[in-house]
């Protein structure tokens, strides 16, 4: 008999005798071999993210896009940095760093654990304009926290998430812009405050603008706060919040949450009974119609978790451990019989601690969840949601499973007849580097780092706007992006493909030289200048037969390339893409010559020589001029 608090209050759980004797293996209670996929990605260097303040690589730790059509990237480093970049950029810009967040911890699990883009990032006027949230640890006796550690227990730190407003142009953080949204006292140094995000599936409903918080257990092991099954500590859940300022409060509690109403409730619990969910993403496409979040909860001693969310779940933790009874002793037993009926929502994914059935437990094992795979780069890979082990000694694999697969059930009875226990049938994805195998990406970061003794490959995912997965660690300090392979030498933004926007990556490069720039050298026979200039480009343009004029690629000038011009005349800002042709800065009489003087061109007519093609038609030049002047409404 074991005490168990719901609120304030205590109720006593037995496990059944008739359960308890079907104790199973704790570190091998599922009786499954993960298969290797037919399929395989291959891992591209992006960029290289500065060391940190320590003169150690960065611990990067979360990847995403910056939500202003840019294409702009931002990853953390756990050691308290935030760093911009774009695919193609031979150098990352710094966000912010530690001194912007007061009494900033860095120890163990502690630092920079998320961050998130508020959706109204580039509406003018409203409240979440410009914002950027970010979690993160801080030294306990710094600041009042809206939740105190629950009664019997110290404080070893806080958790905060705060709001800062950034520059849209340099995305450098405003200078005391800091605004601390909620401020969270943490028993021990483990387990603590991790994901944040918004869901990008709403749009006008009720779930838009609010802000969803992954929150650990509280730490130490076994939850000796019993955090997982108690309403009055927002410890071991989902939050969710509008994060923007409400009156007086520094954040408003969304009146639909499903526990706003239970008495001795956080208001603020949006999801209960998780050990250390630090990771969670929405699909946005997802084949189920309902855009699902799928969460990543690290196991104890038995069991990893992929769950998808739902408000007002209770995942069970530490009563349950996967699909099977926890008695937090090390033990763990078959679901009683009437598990179908109980109150809590189990795993749609799931794998033990001994990956190949042989009887040895594998080292720190450790899921960590990533997202669904939605780029056109690697069609095969489409609707695949990506999760991974990253703290396995012996290879930190990679796993991709269908998204339809993912099957929210309630009777475990059989659970062998599912997939062998792994509840839906994931595989290991095969990994690539320069075309050739890649025995696994701990592998590949030992290579790099020439630490051949690591013991976790610390694998980290992010994604961007189009749908893409990057791999980061916290060993090397290198993003990198899942590709087909081998990588075309002239995809200078790593998207898969060649097109407009390696031209402005190629650009924005002239005259730098930094790790990254040997990518553009494409000059280079062996003797290279070790500058990006004109003359890759000359050669970029031989590879691809890209046409001079020819913004928006169809592969011939035509219509949709004067109308790029046109429709952008005199803009500082265009792109390759959207009219600026000669790479100018400004969207102006010498773009519009190029298209008229290639009007037609396809690629057997090509000339690298601008010199070489017929002078443009006069009478094209007058449809041209006065079909600008229309537009610009003279």
């Amino acid at each position: 008999m074991r005490a168990r608090c719901v609120g304030l209050f205590c109720v006593a759980v037995s496990v059944p005798f008739s359960v308890r004797a079907q104790q199973l293996d704790r570190e091998n209670p599922i009786n499954a071999t993960i298969p290797t996929s037919t399929l395989s990605a291959e891992v591209v260097d992006v960029i290289r993210i500065p060391v940190s303040g320590i003169g150690a690589h960065p611990r990067l730790d979360y990847l995403t896009y910056v939500p202003d059509g840019s294409g702009r990237l931002v990853v953390s480093d756990q050691r308290g940095r935030l760093w911009g970049f774009s695919p193609g950029d031979t150098q990352a810009s710094l966000v912010l760093n530690e001194s912007a967040m007061p009494g900033f911890a860095d120890n163990f699990e502690m630092g920079v654990r998320g961050f998130a883009f508020h959706p109204d990032f580039t509406t003018p006027g409203a409240a979440g304009e410009h914002k950027v949230y970010v979690a993160y640890s801080a030294n306990n006796g710094l600041g009042t926290p809206d939740y105190a550690t629950p009664a019997g227990f110290g404080t070893d730190h806080h958790s905060v998430v705060a709001e800062f407003t950034l520059d849209p142009g340099t995305l450098a953080v405003v200078p005391n812009s800091r605004r601390e949204v909620i401020r969270i006292a943490q028993p021990f140094s483990n387990h603590n405050i991790g994901q944040l995000a918004f869901n990008p599936v709403a749009d006008t409903d009720p779930d838009y603008g609010k802000l969803y918080i992954a929150l650990g257990d509280g730490g130490a092991g076994g939850d000796p706060v019993n955090a997982g099954q108690r309403l009055d500590t927002p410890l071991g859940g989902i939050l969710r919040i509008d994060p923007t300022p409400d009156g007086g409060n520094a954040y408003a509690v969304p009146a639909d949450n499903p526990f706003v109403s239970v008495n001795n409730a956080a208001p603020e619990l949006w999801a209960i009974g998780l050990r250390n969910p630090h990771r969670f993403a929405w699909d946005p496409t997802d084949q189920g119609g309902d855009g699902r979040m799928f969460i990543s909860d690290i196991g104890q001693d038995s069991v990893e978790e992929i769950n998808v969310g739902r408000a007002g779940a209770n995942y069970g933790w530490d009563i349950r451990e996967g699909t099977f009874v926890n008695d937090n002793s090390g033990n763990i037993f078959v679901l009683p019989a009437n598990h179908a009926t109980d109150d809590f929502t189990y795993p749609v994914a799931q794998y033990d601690h001994d990956f190949n059935n042989n009887n040895i437990k594998e080292a720190g094992v450790s899921v960590v969840g990533g997202f669904v795979y939605h780029d056109d780069a690697l069609p095969q890979l489409q609707d695949k949601y990506f999760f991974a082990d990253f703290a396995n000694q012996e290879d930190g694999p990679i796993y991709i499973i269908d998204t339809v697969d993912l099957i929210e059930r309630d009777d475990f009875s059989n659970v062998n007849s599912l997939n062998d226990g792994l509840l839906a049938p994931f595989e290991k994805l095969r990994l690539t580097r320069n075309g050739n195998p890649l025995a696994s990406f701990e592998a590949l970061v030992e290579q790099t780092t020439g630490n051949f003794n690591l013991n976790r490959s610390d694998l980290r995912f992010g994604n961007d706007a189009d749908g893409a997965i990057y791999l980061l660690n916290k060993h090397d300090g290198w993003v990198r992006k899942l590709l087909p392979a081998p990588r075309e030498s002239t995809d200078f933004d790593f998207s898969g493909f060649s097109d407009a926007d390696d031209i402005d990556a190629l650009f924005a490069a002239f005259g730098d030289v930094t790790p990254n720039t040997e990518i553009f050298n494409l000059d280079d026979t062996g003797n290279s200048d070790g500058v990006v200039d004109a003359a890759d480009y000359t050669v970029w343009r031989s590879l691809t037969g890209a046409l001079l004029g020819d913004a928006n690629f169809s592969g011939q000038v035509e219509q949709g390339d004067l109308d790029a011009v046109l429709q952008n005349w005199g803009s500082t800002t265009a792109g390759y893409a959207d009219g600026d042709l000669n790479k100018s800065g400004q969207v102006e009489q010498g773009d519009l010559d190029l298209v008229l003087s290639h009007w037609g061109d396809t690629p057997p007519e090509f000339a690298t020589d601008p010199g070489d093609v017929p002078e443009p038609a006069v009478g094209l030049g007058v449809v041209a001029f006065v079909a600008l002047m229309r537009r610009r409404g003279v």
